[in-house]
């Protein structure tokens, strides 16, 4: 595999052997690297600044800066790379707001090794790795405290709601369009209309859109 095909990926993590573990879950891939391992999010920003990953997989709770406070931080400059966030619970309240934040997906830190290198191939390709359940359980949780937009879905086309109800169970833009038998270039398209026409930042946000609105069930 080229090298122009390689994710690079920065851990945050103030527990040592959570970034040797999941350093190691990337050194069996042969296209994801880790350039750079931090202990606090105070770190992140010139972490970010020197290395210029592709993705971070950040810890939500560390000592002196939250994982919460760092990506809001990394996620209001231009061109931030992309955030999965990382806890030890499934769901909990600083999922919900790093969701809120801007993180384009996450991951419990008990997930098996493939779920790792799956999040970070999907996020780095523009998709976001979830399941529907763990939707539901941020809708149920914290509906108030995530900022997604309510979205007024009358403003979609019937397309645009065809590819949100799609995405909404967690579907890349390959699986959307061969379902709805179109091209990925027009699915990025309709993506990106519909996370105007919403107000969202990514897929996660226009997901919890579509729970709310009930559009999947």
């Amino acid at each position: 595999m080229t090298r122009t095909h390689v994710i690079t990926v920065l851990i945050a993590d103030d527990d040592p052997f959570v970034r040797r573990g999941v350093s190691d879950i990337f050194a069996a891939t042969d296209d994801i690297v880790v350039v750079a391992d931090v202990d606090d999010g105070d770190q992140v920003p010139g972490a970010v600044a020197r290395h210029r990953p592709h993705v971070v997989l950040m810890d939500l709770k560390m000592k002196r800066v939250g994982g919460l406070d760092a990506t809001r931080q990394l996620l209001a400059h231009p061109s931030p790379p992309k955030v999965i966030a990382m806890t030890a619970m499934d769901v909990d309240d600083l999922v919900v707001q790093a969701v809120s934040a801007g993180a384009h997906s996450f991951l419990s830190k008990d997930e098996p090794p493939q779920t790792f290198q799956q999040s970070v191939r999907a996020v780095a390709a523009g998709n976001t790795l979830f399941s529907e359940e763990s939707l539901r359980r941020i809708v149920s949780a914290g509906s108030t405290q995530v900022s997604a937009p309510a979205a007024d879905l009358s403003a979609l086309s019937p397309r645009e709601l065809d590819v949100l109800r799609a995405l909404a169970t967690g579907a890349s833009n390959a699986d959307i369009a061969a379902t709805l038998y179109l091209s990925e270039t027009t699915v990025k398209t309709h993506i990106s209309a519909m996370f105007t026409k919403l107000g969202t930042q990514n897929r996660v946000q226009a997901a919890l859109c579509a729970f709310r609105a009930q559009l999947v069930s």
